[in-house]
């Protein structure tokens, strides 16, 4: 089903809650932009527990919808950009490009949501990683990194393992310092 379609059901009033959340699960299902789970838990944190509140479901799927609207937006404009520079000749993207087909943060709110995310995944004990947990404890108390830990944080970056997620939701929050 379309998140279009799903989205209506999640309004739907005449049917009951676990299938209006599971409703709002199927439009989170196609846009997961911090993970299925994290983004789920975002979408908790901001607009309240709607799994056993009715009345919050609308403010939930307003958010979501807000940001996978601006997804959608940043789509089109990526296809525009695209059709031009094969037409100049660049048929395939830089890897390190920005591609919005795999969004890599929330729209609307990319630092908040990180951030959220980054404590997701910690509380979760994702990572075994020594200095991926410290980062994402400074990130949790302070908001940023100081200067040595922006070192940690680069090299963490450049290295390949199991924290690839955490540290893209890192790379959000700092980014928004800039």
């Amino acid at each position: 089903m379309s998140f279009s379609g799903s989205a209506r059901k999640v309004l739907d009033t005449s049917l009951p809650l676990g299938h209006r959340v599971s409703a709002l699960r199927l439009c989170l299902w196609g846009y997961r932009p911090l993970g299925f789970h994290a983004s789920f838990s975002f979408l908790q944190s901001v607009a309240g527990d709607f799994t056993r509140d009715p009345a919050l479901l609308p403010a939930a799927l307003e958010l979501l919808t807000a940001s996978h609207a601006a997804w959608q937006a940043d789509l089109r404009a990526y296809g525009v950009f695209r059709q031009q520079a094969k037409r100049l000749g660049y048929r395939v993207p830089h890897p390190s490009a920005p591609n919005p087909n795999k969004p890599s943060h929330w729209y609307g709110a990319p630092r908040e949501a990180a951030l959220h995310a980054v404590w997701f995944w910690y509380s979760k004990g994702t990572s075994a990683d020594v200095d991926v947990q410290g980062l994402a404890v400074a990130l949790l108390e302070r908001g940023r990194f100081t200067a040595a830990q922006r070192e940690i944080f680069d090299r963490v970056c450049a290295e390949p393992g199991d924290s690839r997620a955490i540290v893209r939701q890192m790379a959000v929050v700092v980014a928004g310092d800039g």
